[in-house]
């Protein structure tokens, strides 16, 4: 990449996934990018973030055969439990999961973690913290909820520890699940919090 004047430069710029694809391998791209004045975009905050990749545009000639939305991010770090989706198709007789965010108990810390559940719209990055319950509903197609339509996954979490381990290693487990089952724009949801839950 020749030098350009930092001036002419757009830094520290960020993409959810929806709106570039690598050039290269045209593979959705989440992360921080650049713009030159000239319009090429690169990945990385600025030039000095390497690698530069180049990124094109997404389009979109045709909205119904395009599966790439952008990542939902509902409340967090609070009991808020969500009960409706906005634009969700279904028998409305059935429960939808709720937001729920379970704390560890006294027992999970002296065990030094606890396990988190979860769920994805199948169609849509869509993503809700659910209960044990809940997941459980969606796992064993109870007919009662909405399971058609959602993906139920778990994730171990650790709790104690030293700091900097217990927040690399939940970042690892995090990554772990996003490659094994696809789940673009979860470690967002998370808001990147590796240490929620944390006690020293």
């Amino acid at each position: 990449m020749p030098y350009i004047p930092k001036s002419r430069i757009q830094s520290n710029l960020y993409t959810t996934g929806n709106e570039y694809l690598t050039q290269d391998n045209s593979q959705a791209y989440v992360g921080f990018y650049h713009k030159t004045y000239n319009g090429t975009i690169f990945t990385g905050k600025n030039p000095d973030d390497k690698p530069n990749r180049v990124l094109v545009p997404i389009t979109n000639n045709d909205d119904s055969q395009n599966t790439l939305t952008k990542v939902t991010i509902f409340p967090s770090g609070d009991t808020l439990k969500y009960s409706r989706l906005k634009n969700v198709n279904f028998n409305q007789s059935l429960d939808v999961p709720q937001l729920y965010f379970t704390p560890p108990t006294e027992q999970d810390y002296k065990l030094g973690e606890f396990r988190r559940y979860f769920c994805k719209k199948r169609n849509e990055f869509i993503y809700l913290e659910i209960s044990k319950t809940d997941y459980n509903r969606i796992l064993n197609q109870d007919r009662s909820i909405d399971y058609t339509s959602w993906f139920p996954f778990n994730i171990p979490w650790l709790l104690t520890g030293d700091k900097d381990k217990v927040g690399q290693t939940n970042r690892n487990i995090v990554l772990l699940q996003i490659n094994k089952n696809r789940l673009h724009g979860f470690d967002k949801y998370l808001r990147e919090d590796y240490l929620k839950y944390y006690k020293a």
